[in-house]
């Protein structure tokens, strides 16, 4: 009896183990001695895992790599390595260095013969070459190693991965040209993307091996030459990325041979010829994106085939004649962007075909013509992009219809009046500048929508400004120049709180800057020019809460000496052009104004400025444009100004300079330097031997004379005696009698 049981224990034992060997795989205690080292050697040339997000702190030799390393997985079966997934996190900002990793890539990793995938996505910090060893892996499906830092050129041993479906090395800094055996061998690909790269030279003729691929991303890279014909063999495509770049040549008509074709970017590049008629073949196409290249001829009819077309984008050409009716067959179009041509004619009315479409943008071409009272039907439409061409007319009453975001028609040749459906309308951002529309008055329904940017310059606008102009509550950006608007500026402007941007240049304003002004605390961007204002900048200047980026104020009355703590102001501390010509603003130039770091634009031209040029200014470095023509500036010019590595304009004419122009690398010309009797030196006459640059000598004096010495007068004349008259040129402004004439000296 006992023997039974024990035989029969023994057979029930064997059939679980059998079982267990025919439903369960064997568990494997441990993972591959050579594929922890390898793993652990990656390990060794990270310098940066982040905590708390480490992703490597399980990486312990202690543990099993198959069942506890994050981001390691391995076959059941054998216990090798099979995959590898450490990604970080991207968001629009670009990569999160504290999800990421820094440190190269091992060429050790070339040990893990059995790997399948390898994701080393996002990380941001991995950099040095891709090891040659990664061409080793033969079950390689997916590499992935985009955004990162990597650099160097994509080893060629990488064609030797004949699996390969996935290759992902985008948005790196990987360099030299596309190697062919990548293009020769990976037969199996389907996914190669390279983009965000600096690669260079043309794209292999090979790329018509690669019969299987589906979708190539080789977006901003600096690829030349053309696109290969054999590009037209690849008919499992459905995504072309080769914008930005530098492509020349045609689009072929073979592209037509695409039928899965759904995207195709070609933007960007410098692509010339016609758009041709057989891309209306592409029967699967939702996005076209042919913008900022050279292509010339005639928008096909052919396009019009394109049912499930999505995105157009033709703008930045050199596209000539009518937009064909055909277009309205593109039920499907959401964006259509045909602007910055060179397209005439009229805006077809089976533009009201496209019941889907979002976004229309027209601009800076020469169509003429009605605007389609057909636009009406368009019930989706959120932005009309039309200005810079030749429509005439009234704008259709059927606009009031649309739910508008934007309506930009400025630059045409409409006429009044606008129509009052538009009462009922939500636009937010509106621009009807520069059109005959003979307002004379803003209509106050026009307030009643809600408008956010109003623009409407030069439409005829006269008398004083309509207090109705402050009882919308979100106008944020305001430009009513180029009309005759008279009178003085409103106490009330200081109601537009949220007022961000100001134009009210070349009107009739006269009066000072009202102290309500102050309430504007959002106003960064102010523009008066060419108007009466009068009084002081002070108010201006003083505002507190958002800083200014530009101001222009020129061709004004304003008066007195400027604020000498201009440059410690708040409001001023961002402050990238500051205009303040032609205006009858007297004293010096601030010192302060050198601690406008940002300052890219300083123009003070025929003020009553007097006084040296401040050294100072050589510390707003990013200076480009500085014009001080016009004024009485006296001294010399400082060499930390003139040597301003930005500095393109440069101005001092018609002034009281005087000593040795310093050396300085910008190409300015003599002109620049004119009228300043005391000035010599290049691009002006060479200084005489008896005009030594600089404030000890002045031009004329010989140098026994005055070095070391001042001149000397009776006590009762040191009254009233300039404080500080270091140059020769203040000196004589001061005393004009006491020394040579300048003009028989030079």
């Amino acid at each position: 009896m006992e023997t039974f049981e024990k035989s029969s224990l023994t057979i029930v034992t064997l059939l679980i183990i059998l079982a267990n060997s025919i439903f369960c795989p064997l568990l494997v205690e441990s993972c591959n001695a050579i594929d922890a080292e390898a793993l652990l050697h990656f390990k060794r040339g990270i310098t940066s895992d982040p905590q708390p997000q480490s992703k490597l702190k399980t990486w312990v030799r202690r543990t099993n790599c198959c069942a506890e390393w994050q981001g390691v997985s391995c076959d059941p079966a054998n216990g090798r390595v099979d995959g590898i997934s450490i990604t970080g996190f991207r968001d629009e900002g670009g990569v999160d260095p504290l999800f990421g990793l820094v440190g190269t890539l091992s060429p050790f990793l070339g040990n893990l013969t059995y790997l399948q995938y390898l994701y080393f996505t996002d990380l941001g910090g991995l950099m040095g070459p891709i090891p040659p060893e990664l061409g080793k892996l033969s079950h390689l499906t997916s590499l992935s190693l985009t955004n990162n830092l990597l650099n160097g050129s994509i080893p060629s041993s990488l064609g030797n991965l004949r699996k390969l479906k996935y290759l992902y090395l985008g948005h790196n800094s990987l360099s030299g040209t596309l190697p062919y055996s990548l293009f020769k061998s990976l037969k199996s690909l389907l996914t190669l993307e390279l983009e965000g790269n600096q690669f260079t030279g043309s794209i292999p003729s090979l790329i018509s091996n690669l019969l299987s691929l589906e979708k190539i991303y080789l977006k901003q890279n600096n690829l030349s030459g053309v696109i290969p014909l054999g590009i037209s063999k690849l008919k499992q495509l459905n995504y072309i990325d080769f914008s930005y770049n530098r492509l020349t040549g045609n689009i072929s008509d073979s592209i037509g041979t695409l039928s899965k074709l759904q995207s195709l970017f070609l933007n960007h590049n410098k692509l010339s010829g016609f758009i041709p008629n057989s891309v209306g073949k592409l029967s699967q196409l939702q996005d076209l994106f042919l913008d900022h290249n050279k292509i010339t001829g005639i928008i096909p009819k052919s396009v019009g085939k394109l049912s499930k077309l999505q995105t157009l984008y033709l703008d930045h050409n050199r596209l000539t004649g009518h937009i064909p009716s055909s277009i309205g067959g593109l039920i499907s179009l959401q964006i259509l962007n045909l602007g910055d041509n060179k397209l005439t004619g009229v805006l077809p009315s089976s533009i009201g075909n496209l019941s889907q479409i979002q976004m229309i943008v027209l601009e800076n071409n020469m169509i003429s013509g009605k605007l389609p009272p057909t636009m009406g039907h368009l019930t989706t439409l959120f932005s009309v992009l039309f200005s810079n061409n030749k429509f005439v007319g009234q704008i259709p009453s059927s606009f009031a219809n649309l739910k508008l975001y934007t309506l930009q028609l400025s630059n045409n040749q409409l006429i009044g009046p606008l129509p009052p459906q538009f009462a009922n309308a939500s636009i937010y951002i509106l621009d009807l500048s520069y059109n005959p529309l003979g307002l004379k008055q803003i209509p106050d329904w026009l307030f009643k929508l809600n408008i956010h940017n109003l623009t409407l310059a030069g439409t005829g606008i006269k008398g004083k400004l309509p207090q109705s102009i402050s009882s919308p509550p979100y106008i944020t950006h305001l430009d009513l120049s180029n009309n005759q608007i008279i009178g003085k500026l409103p106490s009330w402007i200081g109601n537009m709180s949220i007022l961000e941007s100001l134009n009210l240049s070349n009107n009739r304003f006269y009066s000072a800057i009202p102290v309500e002004f102050s309430n504007l605390h959002q106003l960064s961007v102010l523009v008066l020019h060419s108007n009466n204002f009068t009084g002081s900048l002070d108010i201006v200047f003083n505002k507190v809460g958002w800083e200014y980026t530009s101001i222009d104020v020129s061709s004004n009355r304003f008066s007195g000496p400027l604020d000498i703590n201009i440059g410690d102001k708040p409001a001023m501390r961002s402050i990238t052009s500051l205009i303040l010509s032609k205006n009858p603003l007297g004293g010096t130039i601030p010192l302060s104004i050198g601690k406008l770091y940002g300052l890219q634009v300083l123009q003070m031209v025929s003020n009553r400025l007097s006084g040296r040029i401040p050294k100072q200014l050589g510390k707003s470095e990013g200076l480009t444009s500085l014009l001080l023509s016009r004024n009485k500036l006296t001294g010399s010019i400082p060499k930390e100004v003139l040597n301003l590595e930005k500095l393109q304009v440069f101005d001092v004419s018609r002034n009281q300079l005087s000593g040795e122009i310093p050396p300085h690398n910008s190409s300015i010309p003599a002109s620049a330097f004119s009228r300043n009797l005391g000035l010599c030196g290049a691009p002006l006459p060479p200084c005489k031997p008896t005009e030594v640059a600089g404030d000890r000598i002045g031009v004329g004096w010989p140098s026994s004379s005055v070095v070391g010495a001042s001149p000397s007068f009776p006590p009762s004349m040191d009254v009233g005696l300039p404080q500080k008259s270091s140059t020769q040129g203040e000196f004589a402004a001061d005393f004009p009698s006491l020394i040579p004439d300048i003009q028989s000296v030079c």
